[in-house]
């Protein structure tokens, strides 16, 4: 617009002058005015060049501010990330050392059982070789249902029944139960990590007046009687005290009924139960 009114202004101009001055300075404004007129188009279109210009640039300004704005939330979405890649990984790191920690405590664990089987296998196999040898030493004896060997778990019980330890009333060995006792016994001292505790049982029979004076009740005599064979596999079989223990039943543990003759006969008698000296 500007260059228009700059146009009118110098046409008006050289009409004034065409009016007052000779042809040949007449020619001469007139190719001033020519050039101007050129360099003013020249303005104006360069003027367009720059104008659509600015107008990409602006639209590239805003093309690039919105790219930076993106890239900048895209960055704090990487660091918000890598700091919870972080925190898992430190925890996966905790959580693989506690794994480790676990996988040791089982190897230790492990070896232990593998210790302990290996130890209750050769456990079991003496016992079998006890039990064979004490079948054969006594076979006699539990043919005729006096004595019982029984296994419990991983246990050996051999049941004397009734009196073929001890005469009635009596908390003596008898020469009977001593000779069988030392059969046990040789079955026995060789074991040295076996085990031996000797119960004692008895029926619901009120005690005689002669025992009475000596026991109160069944509880000391069926302790008196699993003592003295406690005492007799000691000191006349040679069992290293250590290996013995001694437990009184009374008549609270009963096998069979206290109502028949026969029941009563099972119920009085003495256990002795072999296991692994470790467990005891």
């Amino acid at each position: 617009m500007a260059h228009r009114n700059f146009f009118t202004i110098a046409c008006m101009i050289v009409m004034l002058l065409v009016a007052c001055v000779p042809a040949p300075r007449y020619k001469a404004v007139k190719s001033e005015l020519e050039d101007a007129q050129l360099r003013s188009q020249q303005a104006e279109a360069k003027a367009g060049v720059l104008g659509r210009e600015l107008k990409e640039t602006e639209e590239k300004l805003q093309w690039t501010q919105a790219e930076l704005s993106t890239c900048e939330a895209q960055q704090t979405q990487r660091s918000k990330d890598l700091k919870e890649r972080r925190t898992e990984c430190a925890y996966l790191k905790k959580i693989n050392q506690q794994l480790l920690e676990n996988i040791k405590k089982l190897n230790r664990e492990m070896g232990k059982k593998k210790i302990v089987i290996a130890l209750q296998e050769k456990v079991i196999r003496l016992l079998d070789d006890t039990k064979k040898t004490i079948e054969n030493s006594l076979k006699d004896q539990i043919a005729a249902q006096q004595i019982e060997v029984v296994e419990v778990e991983d246990k050996i019980k051999v049941v004397f029944i009734d009196k073929i330890l001890f005469d009635s009333g009596s908390v003596e060995i008898n020469p009977k139960g001593r000779q069988l006792l030392l059969m046990v016994a040789g079955a026995l001292k060789d074991n040295r990590n076996q085990s031996i505790v000797i119960e004692g049982h008895t029926d619901d029979a009120r005690l005689r007046p002669k025992l009475k004076k000596k026991f109160p009740s069944n509880w000391e005599l069926s302790t008196a009687r699993a003592c003295a064979v406690a005492r007799f596999l000691q000191q006349d079989a040679g069992i290293r005290p250590q290996r013995l223990a001694v437990r009184g039943y009374s008549l609270f543990r009963p096998v069979a009924s206290n109502k028949t003759p026969q029941g009563r006969r099972q119920n009085r008698r003495i256990e002795i139960i072999l296991g692994s000296l470790q467990q005891d």
